[in-house]
């Protein structure tokens, strides 16, 4: 009977050894699973990131160029509004105040909806690189809080431009204005208060591209992070 009992604790023990090994593979392979799961998430988190990092650097590219128009406007416009010279073109004058006073409703802001909607969601964590995900936060955060200082310096320039000349469209003054009608808006303005608002306004325009330039260049960085052009595979490394 003692030798019968040895034997049924021996086969119990077997029995319970096999379930627990069918336990653990179960688990391993439903882990296995879920690894592909998540690379297969990570892929597709970072090619929509991808996506989104190459459509706001084709409109930074797009900004820089014209706000680098708006400080030429800016600079040409300096020595009518200081006095030095005086203005001898006034269609060629208004014209350029009116691209001075571009950019100065707003800070144009970056596109980062894939990036709100991941974090929003709680899948930020899906993408398995730690220094991609890491980078990625500290970019938006860190670009938010640019955008946001541009903001704050906002100035009246544009305000007190637009309500001295009438406008076509917002770029362009109104169609079939005299050359006297231009003279009188041009001594108008230089006869205003726009001159207390030119340095404030040149000097945020220097900002944002300054800001803008700084964009850029994390933004490629963080490009060629992603997808790092000889080994394609390497950025879900976990």
């Amino acid at each position: 009977q003692s030798s019968g009992t040895k034997k049924y604790l021996l086969y119990a023990g077997g029995e319970v050894l096999l379930i627990v090994i069918g336990v653990l593979f179960a688990l391993s392979l439903n882990n296995m699973n879920n690894f592909r799961v998540d690379r297969l998430h990570s892929k597709q988190i970072l090619k929509r990131v991808d996506g989104e990092l190459q459509a706001n650097l084709k409109q930074i590219s797009s900004l820089q160029k014209m706000v680098e128009a708006k400080l030429v406007a800016l600079d040409s416009i300096a020595p009518y509004l200081d006095r030095s010279k005086t203005v001898k073109d006034p269609e060629a004058f208004l014209n350029n105040v009116i691209r001075a006073s571009t950019f100065g409703w707003e800070q144009p802001a970056m596109d980062q909806t894939t990036f709100d909607e991941i974090v929003s969601s709680g899948t930020l964590a899906l993408i398995l690189n730690i220094e991609i995900r890491l980078k990625l936060s500290r970019f938006y955060h860190t670009a938010s809080q640019r955008e946001h200082r541009s903001s704050m310096r906002i100035t009246q320039f544009p305000k007190v431009s637009y309500a001295l000349i009438p406008r076509e469209t917002e770029n362009t003054p109104r169609d079939g204005l005299t050359p006297e009608d231009l003279q009188t808006i041009a001594q108008d303005i230089l006869d205003s208060d726009l001159r207390n608002h030119f340095i404030p306004e040149r000097n945020r325009t220097k900002f944002m591209l300054t800001i803008w330039q700084s964009i850029q260049e994390e933004a490629v960085e963080l490009v060629n992070l992603i997808r790092p052009p000889q080994a394609p595979d390497m950025v879900l490394a976990p």
